[in-house]
């Protein structure tokens, strides 16, 4: 029963292999015939050892002895199955599920899959309809019927209902020859691809023949126009990449210095293709050595179509492992802190079927999850969908919807960073251009959450002895913290946060002797780019080892104008000043207040001095003993810059600590 539902498939070869099975013949309705004649016995018994032709002559023998005969219809539909001749084995079964209702309930099963398979879901959906209605039928398989019905359902609501869809071609990164399996780097910046092209071996002479090659790709974004991203031409890339047989697929985090993606190598001996992930990292202006990932790649399994958040701590896959839902699952793995990832763990239920997920991507808001189906209900073939990270479990995927979705496969889609637009690589728009990388406006009903891309940059004075110092995204609101891949050459530093989250976070310094520095993330600092831009924040964090006597910024600090009153960012940071003091708990600090030289000297100091002892208080107020700290204000007597101009002035408004006792 359940393989009668694979004719949707070959039509897909799958219904035609699975009636290899022993052939029985219905219940004969009406008076007559209702004992297979002779010609009916030789054909089944044909049929059953494989022998078509003779099957076909007994068959067609017993239908010019009377061209009503049941049981040869029955036996000329399973041939025509067994020998792939699909609309005959409709026409043949629709004749006689109208002569003999009660012949076989699989008969009403098998011709609604078939006309599923043609496209004409309302005819399919009668014929299902009917076969639930037999209580001959065979029950256990009532959930697949009633799936087909709601996908049919499905694909009526989608079409009468269709979403905002219209595909561009990405501008100038498309040739005359094949672009596919792209990848935007999350602050925009790039893109990585694969291009199929003809060339001639150099080394073989200027009449050497044209080949096919597929090179590992990259191109940079050059500006953007219209709300979309323009890109160079790209080319390809040098090594370490376009070594091996087949490498790309790429996925690369947000600081753009790792980058994990796919080789694929071919058994000489058995001629299989197998794929494992590796990756590499940036450092010092070029890309090192490829590695393999540990404890992801099976000895006998696909890895491929990696997706990697965007602090490069989780993993995302696609693998026919063993123990899966289905052909393909998707899977995750974990990043620990020595740099080693945690065996591979399913997604899930929610997310896997019986049939094949693939070309996952994780948006960089961690949560939301972009993938290809063909076992949830939708168009037909590849479907996209959408799931959320509901924190224990995933969401039910969301059908992205018609037209993004067809009857066709729709394979590969990635997300920018302000998720705003999808990008994807066809050979269907366009076809006499071949495949080619497109980009569309996402809606909103389909769009992850509004994130915002820090990147900063730490800097040590040349007397700082730390050489393990860390910097630390901390949540305040939850109390996690997340430690930042800093670069060795340049100190950048970057990370992703939710746009609605980002006033909780705090990025600070953590480093044995180094004075205090922190930043929260001011939404305020970030700046808004044209269209097709991404929200971007600065952040500054500086190292310097900290000495009785001297003076340090408690920077990011801010009053509300001529008064000691803090913003909520500020006591923020003064409760991540609180937790450094507790660290170090034979520090002494004088805390002190400074300003430019607008306005009235005395007032200036005034102000400064309740600014000091503001700040003094709050600490109090997070257990940190009196006997620890001291305020004083010195108004604008000590400036650090020229009060002639705006920037010096905002420098000479301040709030320091100097340490008294180390």
């Amino acid at each position: 029963m359940r393989k009668l539902l694979l004719v949707l498939a070959v039509l897909s070869g799958s219904l035609a292999q699975a009636q290899m099975g022993p052939v029985e013949l219905g219940t004969y309705c009406g008076d007559d015939h209702r004992s297979p004649s002779k010609q009916i016995q030789k054909g089944l018994r044909a049929l059953n050892q494989r022998d078509y032709p003779n099957a076909s002559v007994y068959i067609g023998a017993a239908l010019r002895q009377n061209d009503e005969d049941q049981h040869a219809l029955y036996l000329k539909g399973e041939l025509s199955m067994r020998t792939k001749k699909f609309h005959l084995a409709e026409a043949h079964w629709k004749q006689l599920v109208k002569r003999c209702p009660g012949y076989k309930p699989d008969l009403l099963y098998a011709v609604g899959s078939l006309c599923m398979a043609s496209g004409r879901n309302d005819e399919a959906a009668g014929y299902f309809e009917q076969w639930l209605l037999r209580d001959d039928r065979e029950y256990a398989f009532d959930a697949e019927v009633e799936g087909l019905l709601e996908e049919i359902n499905l694909k009526k609501t989608f079409l009468a209902n269709p979403v905002p869809y219209d595909p561009k071609p990405a501008r100038n990164i498309n040739t005359r020859f094949d672009e596919y399996l792209a990848a935007l780097t999350p602050d925009g910046s790039q893109i990585y691809f694969t291009r199929r092209s003809k060339k001639r071996n150099k080394y073989d002479g200027p009449a050497a023949p044209l080949r096919s090659v597929e090179e590992f790709s990259m191109a940079r974004t050059t500006s953007t126009a219209a709300g979309a991203f323009l890109f160079e031409e790209g080319e390809a890339l040098t090594s370490p990449f376009n070594a091996q047989y087949n490498e790309g697929g790429p996925t690369i985090t947000a600081d753009n210095r790792m980058m994990v993606f796919t080789i694929c190598e071919r058994n000489e001996k058995t001629g299989q293709q197998n794929c494992d992930l590796y990756y590499t990292t940036f450092s010092y202006g070029v890309w090192n050595g490829i590695r393999p990932v540990p404890n992801v790649n099976g000895p006998n399994s696909w890895e491929s179509q990696p997706s990697i958040s965007p602090n490069g701590d989780v993993l995302y896959f696609t693998s026919n492992r063993k123990g899966g839902f289905g052909g393909l699952d998707l899977y995750r793995s974990e990043r620990q802190s020595d740099g080693s990832w945690s065996s591979p763990e399913n997604l899930g239920s929610t997310i896997n079927t019986a049939k094949n997920e693939k070309s996952p991507f994780i948006h960089p808001d961690s949560e939301s999850l972009y993938f290809a189906s063909d076992g949830h209900p939708g168009m037909g073939g590849y479907d996209l969908f959408k799931s959320t990270d509901a924190g224990a479990s995933w969401g039910k995927p969301q059908n992205l919807g018609y037209p993004i979705n067809t009857e066709k496969d729709e394979i590969g889609l990635m997300v920018t960073l302000d998720g705003q637009q999808a990008y994807f690589a066809s050979n269907k728009i366009n076809k006499a251009n071949g495949w080619d990388i497109y980009f569309f406006d996402l809606y909103e009903g389909v769009q992850p959450e509004e994130v915002v891309l820090v990147k900063g940059t730490l800097t040590k004075d040349m007397f700082a002895s730390d050489d393990e110092a860390k910097v630390v995204l901390k949540n305040s609101a939850t109390g996690e913290s997340t430690t930042l891949q800093v670069d060795e050459e340049s100190g950048e530093f970057s990370a992703v946060v939710k746009k609605a989250e980002a006033d909780a976070f705090v990025i600070k310094l953590d480093a044995k002797k180094a004075a205090f520095s922190a930043a929260p993330l001011r939404l305020a600092l970030a700046s808004s780019g044209p269209p097709g831009d991404v929200s971007r924040m600065e952040i500054a964090l500086e190292q310097s080892d900290m000495a009785e006597g001297e003076s340090y910024p408690i920077p990011n600090i801010l009053f509300e104008t001529n008064s000691d009153r803090l913003d909520e960012l500020s006591e923020l940071l003064i409760a991540e000043f609180a937790e450094f003091l507790s660290d170090n708990s034979h520090l002494k600090v004088q805390i002190q207040g400074h300003t430019d030289n607008v306005g009235d000297a005395a007032a200036n100091l005034n102000l400064s001095t309740r600014r000091a002892k503001r700040v003094t208080d709050t600490l109090y107020g997070y257990g940190i003993d009196a006997s620890r700290l001291s305020s004083k204000g010195y108004g604008e007597t000590r400036p650090v810059a020229s009060n002639e101009t705006e920037q010096g002035r905002a420098k000479n408004r301040r709030t320091v600590f100097v340490v008294k006792q180390l």
